[in-house]
């Protein structure tokens, strides 16, 4: 392996080790966030492990395309360096990114969203309700009857 395949797959295990800690920070800022009664904050353990066994299945995968599947102490620690990386510099920017997303994407997509929904609803209330405007002379006449014999 050259020098410059080193310093590459290096690079690229140092990159991951930053998505990874982007990662881990996202599942811990969601489950912190949610609800107290959520699914999220009840099963933040599972959450959490099953994004830390994904991230080692894409380090995995990663080595076997950047040295095919040889693993030295060198990468731990370049994804360790990433890790701290992403702590010492990257987290406000990733953050702020985050918020950014949230504010222009995500928002006014769920607005959008409870919109149509409430749109959807409105319209099934008012046709329940024209129905019911619709069969009142008929519901009105079926109790009447019903009373009707009952007394006999």
């Amino acid at each position: 392996m050259t020098v410059s395949e080193q310093f590459l797959s290096i690079t690229a295990l140092i990159i991951s080790g930053v998505i990874g800690a982007a990662c881990i920070d996202l599942v811990r800022t969601l489950s912190h966030y949610a609800p107290p009664k959520s699914l999220r904050r009840k099963g933040y353990i599972i959450f959490e492990l099953s994004t830390w066994i994904l991230l080692g299945i894409g380090t995995f995968l990663l080595l076997m395309i950047a040295r095919d599947g040889e693993w030295h102490f060198v990468d731990f620690l370049s994804q360790l360096l990433g890790f701290c990386l992403y702590q010492l510099f990257f987290q406000r920017f990733f953050r702020f990114v985050g918020r950014l997303v949230d504010t222009l994407v995500i928002r006014p997509i769920w607005f959008i969203f409870h919109l149509i929904a409430s749109l959807f609803r409105q319209i099934i209330r008012l046709f329940f309700t024209i129905f019911r405007i619709i069969t009142y002379p008929f519901r009105f006449v079926a109790k009447k009857v019903k009373k009707l014999t009952l007394k006999k």
